[in-house]
C-alpha cells in the first residue's frame, strides 16, 4: 500500500506543477474482448447522451488451447465478469481522466489464474503549442494481466509527448518507469522502465494504421529473470458492413535477450526468445450503450531453450454494457 500512495503522490505533484489513454500498450493481456480502448471508443462515439461520468459492466468468455504457455498445452475455458468506473473533466475534450476496473477471473483446468484483479489509471493531458501536447499517466495493477501474464502487481508512471503532424497523422513518444512486485516470488520483483515511439495515420473511409516500437530492460532482483526486450507492432482498423461494426488487426513481434545462459549443442549461450502475436477483433455496437465483440489470438514463442517453446490459440466473446 505504501507503494500505491507513493506513485499517486508523484503523479499529483507532476499534475500540480504543470500549467496543464492513448499510449503504447505495455501488456500482453488475456483475451477480454469488449474491454479494449478501440471498443470503448466505439461505444463512446455512438452514445446518444455523452457525459463525464459513466459505469460499464463486461461479461467476457474465452477458450485457450494453452493457458499456461508451456510445451504441454493445457486447454481452458474462462469466464471474466468485470465492472468499471470512468470520470473525465470534460465531455468534448477532457484533460483529466480517472478509470478503475475490478474483474473476477475464473478458468477451468487451472487454479493458478483464478483471481480478482484491480486496475486504476489516472491521466492528465496538456496542450502545448502548435501541434504538440503531453500526457502524464499513472497506472496501478493488482493481480492483473501483465507482460507474460505474470500474476504480479505493477506501478507505472508514464509520460507521453505527442506531435500532430497534420489532421490525419500523429507521432507519439513515450517513456515509463515501471515497478513490478510479486508477493509469491521476490526474485521476480523488478524495475522495468521502457521507451517507445508510435505513428498513427488516419486513412480515408474511417480506417486507421498504427506502427509502434518499444524497448525495455527488466532489472529483476534475481539475475536469472533479467532481460532486454524489443517490441515491433502493426495495427490496422477499419469499419465493416456499416459504421456500427469495426474490424481490428494487430501483429506484434517481441524478441528478448536474457541475462542468463542455456546449453545449446553442449555450449553455454545467452537465452534468446522470439514471440509472435497475431490478433483480430470484430466489434459491433448493438445499441448506443451495448457493445458486442469477438476476438481471435494466435501466439507463438521460439527459444533456444526448447523447454520454453509454446504455441496457443485463443478465442473469445464479450458483451459490454454502459450506463
Amino acid at each position: 500500500m505504501k507503494m500505491i500512495f507513493l506513485i499517486s503522490a508523484i503523479v499529483t505533484l507532476v499534475i500540480c506543477s504543470s500549467s496543464t489513454r492513448a499510449q503504447l500498450d505495455d501488456a500482453d493481456r488475456e483475451i477480454q474482448p469488449g474491454t479494449t480502448k478501440e471498443a470503448q471508443k466505439s461505444l463512446t462515439e455512438t452514445e446518444a447522451r455523452r457525459r463525464r461520468l459513466w459505469f460499464s459492466a463486461t461479461l467476457a468468455t474465452s477458450f485457450d488451447t494453452n493457458i499456461n504457455h508451456d510445451p504441454q498445452g493445457v486447454s481452458s475455458i474462462g469466464l471474466v465478469p468485470s465492472l468499471a468506473l470512468h470520470f473525465q473533466n470534460s465531455v468534448e475534450k477532457p484533460s483529466f481522466e480517472i478509470e478503475y476496473e475490478i474483474a473476477a477471473h475464473n478458468y477451468t483446468n487451472s487454479r493458478e489464474w483464478d483471481r480478482v484483479s484491480h486496475n486504476f489509471v489516472m491521466s492528465y493531458r496538456k496542450r502545448l503549442f502548435g501541434g504538440w501536447s503531453t500526457r502524464t499517466e499513472t497506472e496501478i495493477t493488482l493481480k492483473g494481466s501483465s507482460e507474460d501474464r505474470e500474476l504480479n502487481n505493477q506501478y507505472v508512471l508514464r509520460q507521453q509527448l505527442e506531435y500532430r503532424v497534420n489532421e490525419n497523422s500523429r507521432l507519439q513518444l513515450v517513456g515509463a518507469y515501471r515497478i513490478k512486485r510479486d508477493p509469491l516470488d521476490s526474485g521476480s520483483n523488478a524495475i522495468d522502465p521502457y521507451a517507445g515511439v508510435r505513428f498513427i495515420q488516419k486513412i480515408a473511409g474511417d480506417k486507421r494504421l498504427a506502427l509502434s516500437y518499444r524497448y525495455d530492460k527488466n532489472r529483476s532482483w534475481d539475475p536469472r529473470n533479467r532481460y532486454i526486450r524489443w517490441a515491433y507492432e502493426t495495427e490496422f482498423s477499419t469499419p465493416i458492413i456499416d459504421r456500427r461494426s469495426r474490424l481490428n488487426f494487430d501483429f506484434t513481434y517481441k524478441p528478448r535477450l536474457y541475462g542468463r545462459t542455456v546449453k545449446v549443442n553442449g555450449e553455454r549461450v545467452p537465452r534468446r526468445d522470439g514471440r509472435w502475436i497475431f490478433e483480430t477483433q470484430f466489434e459491433r455496437v448493438l445499441r448506443p450503450n451495448l457493445l458486442m465483440a469477438f476476438v481471435y489470438r494466435f501466439e507463438r514463442r521460439d527459444s533456444n531453450d526448447p523447454d520454453k517453446d509454446f504455441q496457443s490459440n485463443q478465442a473469445g466473446f464479450a458483451l459490454t454494457y454502459r450506463w
